[in-house]
């Protein structure tokens, strides 16, 4: 076998191989077996006659693997985003790329025409709200306040189900997006990394409420 031309290029491919499952990046672990593909591609067409066959069948597997690679490398980053997407992206930090464009396509978007209420205290609703808006109200037992935007409406609801805790009014002119609950429920039930995600999004998120309201008016019912 060492007599072969071109044998080193078989250890070469080999090394490469062996580095890939030694690490735990999949899209390291990919590129670095695609690399080793390619050696072993190298050494069979440099034989003479070439040998045909491995070549067929290490070109199907680096196809396939390429394939995967794309698909991973779009997940985690922004290409192929619009300008309006990588803006709302900024929002949703704790998301992957892939994680958010699988997000954003459930939600719907609109514009207040006036001021609108999205959700009313104490009452139900299988909504989600994104509020792109610099700033909002909230109304909890007959206190009014002022919310910095952007900011989610509803994240209780969705995780916890039960009654909205207090009532959430847009300006007009506020843009926001809506999802609808049990559909974005699903999808995290079928994905843990995607559920700890908006979870830790989540917790951000009402933080920064509790730390960025303003009594408005306190009234009495």
């Amino acid at each position: 076998m060492f007599t072969q031309p071109f044998v080193y290029l078989i250890f070469i491919g080999l090394a490469f191989k062996a580095a890939g499952f030694l690490v735990r990046d999949e899209l390291v672990l990919r590129g670095l077996i695609l690399c080793g593909s390619g050696f072993d591609i190298a050494f069979y067409l440099l034989q003479t006659p070439p040998i045909f066959g491995p070549v067929v069948t290490s070109l199907t597997l680096i196809s396939i693997n390429g394939f995967i690679i794309s698909v991973i490398v779009i997940e985690r980053s922004t290409l192929f985003m619009s300008a309006r997407e990588k803006e709302v992206f900024r929002n949703f930090e704790t998301l992957s790329p892939g994680q958010f464009r699988r997000v954003i396509r459930m939600a719907s978007w609109s514009e207040a025409t006036e001021e609108t209420v999205l959700l009313q205290e104490d009452a139900a609703s299988d909504n989600l709200y994104f509020i792109e808006s610099d700033s909002f109200s909230v109304t909890k037992r007959g206190a009014r306040y002022n919310a910095a935007g952007p900011a989610f409406a509803g994240e209780i609801m969705l995780l916890h189900g039960g009654t909205a805790s207090a009532t959430v009014s847009v300006p007009a002119g506020a843009v926001y997006a809506t999802w609808e609950a049990s559909r974005l429920r699903r999808a995290m039930d079928k994905s843990r990394t995607l559920r700890n995600a908006v979870v830790a999004r989540f917790s951000q998120d009402m933080a920064q409420k509790v730390r960025n309201s303003v009594p408005l008016e306190a009234r009495t019912s």
